[in-house]
C-alpha cells in the first residue's frame, strides 16, 4: 500500500485511505483482518513475500490481500505466481484489490456457474426473439463478466475485481483468449458502454448475436 518513490502526498494519503476502506469492509463481513501481516502470521511460504493485508474466516474463506491505488501498470505475471502458491492450500485465495475495482468485498463469492451460463444464453436468445435487443445485450454481457471473473480464479489470474477491460487485456496477455477473441471483446465492449449510457446503435441486433456467439465458444472452452 505505499506511494511509489517519489509520490505526492495526495497519493500517499489516497492509499492508506483505500487500505483503510477495504479492511473496514472485510471487517464487516466478519473477516479477521490483519493490515501489514507479519510473514509468520502467514501459514505457508510464499517466498519472502509479504501481503498488505490478510482477511480470515475460517475454514473455508481466507485471502492473502494486495493492494494497490489502480489497475494500471499491475505485473499481473508477478502476482499470478503468487496466486497459484496461495490456491495450493485449501481455503485460500489471493486477491488483488485496486482503486478501481469494480466489485465490492465478497461479491467474488457469488460469481455464476457454468450451468447458470449455460441457461443465460438461452434466456438471451429469447430475449433477442421477442425484439428486446438492448435488453438481451446487457445481460449477456453480464454473462461474459461473470465468466471472466470465474475463469481468472480458475486460472489463478488475479484480476476477477479489475474492470471489464482490465480483465480482456490481461486474460488475453495471459493466453486465456485468442487474438480473435480480444478484439470481438473489445469492440463488444464498446458497444456495451454506448447503450449503457442510453445512446440508441442501429446494429444492436447483430451486436447481441455476435456476443451471444462469443459467450456460448467461450463457455465451452473455458471449463
Amino acid at each position: 500500500m505505499t506511494a511509489e518513490t517519489g509520490g505526492s502526498a495526495n497519493a500517499q494519503a489516497f492509499a492508506n485511505q483505500l487500505g483503510a476502506s477495504i479492511a473496514k469492509r472485510y471487517s464487516e463481513l466478519g473477516f479477521t483482518v490483519t493490515v501489514e501481516p507479519s510473514l509468520d502470521l502467514i501459514p505457508f511460504d510464499l517466498g519472502g513475500y509479504r501481503p498488505d493485508m490478510l482477511a480470515i474466516k475460517q475454514p473455508d474463506q481466507n485471502y492473502i490481500i494486495e493492494v494497490k491505488e489502480s489497475s494500471q501498470r499491475v505485473s499481473v505475471d508477478r502476482f499470478r505466481e503468487i496466486s497459484e502458491l496461495v490456491q495450493a492450500h485449501p481455503g485460500w485465495r489471493f486477491l488483488l484489490v485496486t482503486g478501481d475495482d469494480e466489485i465490492s468485498a465478497g461479491d467474488e463469492t457469488m460469481l455464476l456457474q457454468a450451468e447458470q451460463i449455460k441457461h443465460g444464453a438461452k434466456k438471451a436468445e429469447s430475449l433477442i426473439a421477442k425484439g428486446f435487443s438492448d435488453a438481451a445485450f446487457l445481460y449477456l454481457w453480464s454473462l461474459l463478466e461473470g465468466m471472466m471473473r470465474r475463469q481468472s480464479i480458475q486460472r489463478a489470474i488475479p484480476i476477477e475485481r479489475l474492470s471489464s477491460l482490465s480483465m480482456i487485456n490481461h486474460l488475453y496477455s495471459q493466453g486465456e483468449m485468442t487474438r480473435e477473441q480480444f478484439h470481438e471483446c473489445k469492440d463488444l465492449l464498446s458497444v456495451r458502454n454506448h447503450i449503457a449510457h442510453g445512446h440508441q446503435d442501429t446494429q444492436l441486433e447483430e451486436g447481441c448475436r455476435r456476443l451471444l456467439n462469443l459467450v456460448l465458444v467461450l463457455s465451452s472452452e473455458w471449463p
